[in-house]
């Protein structure tokens, strides 16, 4: 064995730090705690921004169709009312102008039900899964 040599064989010089200093295992753990803390941070940080992106997204989203809704309900109802009067005028009597034009939006609202409950409800809740997991 050679006199530089400590007691497992390794020859000093090959356990030296790059900066020089001799290798300390507290060191090393020292140092990896730290980085390990600034990669969970890191991933904090970006799980929280990724959220918030998410979180806004869906917030600016559901503003648009709010808008959307309420403008167009408006218009509808107007559009309805002009057309219950009429066909009341063309009937000859107002309430059944009304009646009729409610009727249809009860067969509408039947059909929509129908439509609803044979599957596209699960098709419109898998598809608002699929547009907050997508990374567009």
């Amino acid at each position: 064995m050679r006199a530089a040599e400590n007691n497992n064989g390794i020859h000093p010089a090959d356990r030296d730090t790059e900066e020089g200093g001799e290798l300390d295992f507290s060191t090393f753990m020292d140092g990896f705690v730290d980085d390990v803390k600034g990669y969970v941070d890191a991933q904090k940080h970006y799980l929280t921004l990724h959220a918030t992106e998410k979180a806004s997204t869906l917030m600016g989203k559901a503003v648009e169709h709010i808008v959307l809704f309420v403008v167009l309900g408006m218009t509808l109802l107007f559009l309805n009312v002009a057309l219950a009067f009429y066909l009341g005028d063309l009937l000859s009597s107002r309430p059944l102008g009304f009646v009729i034009v409610a009727g249809f939006y009860l067969l509408l609202l039947g059909a929509f039900l129908f439509w609803w409950k044979n599957g596209a409800r699960d098709r419109f809740i898998l598809d608002r899964i699929n547009d907050l997991n997508n990374d567009n």
